[in-house]
């Protein structure tokens, strides 16, 4: 096995050296490395005297590398950076994420376009998005931040509200065009031959609200249905001109806003719900995770 104990100076030695080299000034070189003018120079001493060569030719304060010395500069930045980086390699440690949560819709829709804008700033981070509309996985206790609908109230999480439980109807403008349908447009003045079907999605849990409990007239009753597996998958069936789609104008406002979509009426508001940005209470933020909540407050500000 070979031993580098004998051939090789201490490597202390080196790092005085590459800052001399680099400085031509031992005073420089001892400013650097927070030591004396006279400890850089017993190094530099010691190295040559290991090595058998002058590497510094002294002519009082003024410094020249000797041959020798120009040829060991060049190899020595070379290998203490070679030594820094396998040192990182092996001490760095990943990031934490910061892990968000929010249900289909809202992520698609709503926290992707945000979350991308965060990845592109200064202050960007690792970000670990749970989408998920099943309640278990949103208050997992593992999720930083989480999007959640209810109201407001829920153990070991600070709730900030984000906007109101509304529902409107909403639908492509190209088939609105094509069934006649204009914008603003009251559902129940729809004449039967010229009714799209209703993109219904499952009710997760009783506090949802879906086209079978939206209208508490029974003006809608009689309409076709078309069962999506998902909330978010019924507003993508609106948006590819499917059917008429239940949704909250505050998650697709930027669809709204780029007329993808065009809503209809009436409007139905829950009183006791809402969608609210909460955060954990039992355990400090991370500083990524305040960088990425700020940003989803302030968006909240200006809506």
């Amino acid at each position: 096995m070979k031993s580098y104990r004998h051939s090789l100076p201490p490597l202390d030695g080196l790092i005085f050296f590459e800052a001399a080299a680099r400085h031509m000034s031992f005073s420089a070189t001892a400013a650097e490395l927070l030591v004396t003018q006279t400890a850089v120079s017993k190094r530099i001493q010691q190295l040559e005297a290991h090595l058998g060569v002058a590497l510094f030719q002294r002519s009082g304060r003024v410094l020249a590398l000797t041959d020798e010395g120009r040829k060991l500069s060049q190899q020595t930045a070379i290998l203490l950076d070679f030594a820094e980086s396998a040192l990182a390699s092996i001490t760095a440690r990943p990031e934490t994420p910061v892990r968000i949560a929010a249900n289909s819709a809202v992520s698609m829709f709503w926290l992707s376009p945000l979350l991308r804008q965060f990845g592109l700033s200064d202050q960007a981070c690792p970000v670990e998005l749970v989408i998920s509309d099943m309640p278990a996985a949103l208050h997992n206790s593992n999720n930083d931040i989480a999007i959640l609908h209810g109201t407001g109230n829920w153990a070991g999480r600070t709730a900030v509200p984000l906007f109101p439980d509304v529902l409107v109807p909403v639908i492509s403008p190209q088939l609105a065009t094509q069934m006649g349908i204009s914008c603003g447009q009251s559902l129940s003045l729809i004449p039967p031959d010229a009714r799209p079907p209703l993109l219904n999605f499952p009710r997760v849990t009783p506090e949802w609200t879906n086209w079978d409990n939206w209208d508490t007239t029974q003006a809608m009753k009689g309409w076709q249905q078309v069962n999506c597996g998902t909330y978010a998958r019924s507003v993508g069936a609106a948006l590819e001109g499917q059917g008429i789609a239940l949704a909250n104008p505050f998650i697709l406002a930027a669809e709204l806003k780029a007329a993808q979509l065009m809503q209809l009426s009436p409007i139905a508001q829950s009183t006791r719900h809402a969608y609210y940005i909460t955060h954990t209470s039992t355990r400090p933020l991370t500083a990524d995770a305040i960088g990425l909540l700020g940003l989803l407050s302030s968006t909240n500000e200006r809506s």
